[in-house]
């Protein structure tokens, strides 16, 4: 009896133990998640983007970066707010995720920059440039008070094939020097602007 009762109370603890591991798991996925995401957009932080860029260099198989920077996003944040430009910049996002496939990763380079990565060469990276030209590109409603306001969001777009040697410094210089020129190229009204101020309807 005394065995026995040794013996079920070994399982008790065991199961005890087991569920505080799977808890502290949790927790660790958890945190680990949070650590690699941007809590504004939802999208991978920057961290967590280099260390994909890094993992798909070490697989040895094509891939293309395209990075974008918004127009002109410094104007809506001067003119409504930064409340207001946060919400764009959380619309935009999910928008820009919406154009990727879920094994790519989509993530917030900085402020108003953004980057995707795909596996694949060039030319599938132009079709989804095409895919964020009609969709992600456009007219986005900010709310601001008791106003809604219209703004027409573009970027300017780098895009660059890793040529199976280079460094992810040397890959994403490339493309910044593509969106640049892009940048540059662009007229004023190509930009994030306001468009249109009206009233939503009570």
């Amino acid at each position: 009896a005394c065995v026995s009762k040794m013996t079920e109370e070994g399982h008790q603890a065991l199961e005890q133990m087991r569920a505080q591991v799977e808890v502290y798991r949790g927790r660790l996925e958890d945190a680990e998640r949070r650590a690699s995401v941007d809590p504004l957009t939802g999208l991978s932080n920057r961290r967590a983007t280099e260390e994909a860029l890094a993992e798909r260099i070490r697989q040895n198989r094509p891939f293309s970066v395209i990075l974008l920077d918004l127009n002109n996003f410094k104007a809506v944040n001067d003119s409504l707010g930064h409340t207001a430009g946060d919400d764009l910049l959380k619309q935009f996002s999910t928008e820009l995720r919406a154009q990727f496939a879920p094994s790519d990763t989509v993530g917030r380079w900085g402020g108003d920059e953004f980057i995707g990565m795909l596996e694949g060469h060039i030319d599938q990276a132009l079709k989804y440039h095409d895919r964020i030209e009609r969709w992600g590109f456009g007219d986005y409603s900010i709310t601001v008070g008791s106003q809604t306001h219209k703004i027409h969001l573009r970027a300017a777009v780098g895009i660059a094939e890793w040529n199976g040697s280079e460094s992810a410094r040397d890959l994403i210089g490339r493309a910044d020097r593509v969106l640049y020129e892009a940048k540059d190229d662009s007229p004023p009204e190509r930009g994030a602007r306001l468009t249109q101020r009206y009233v939503p309807p009570s």
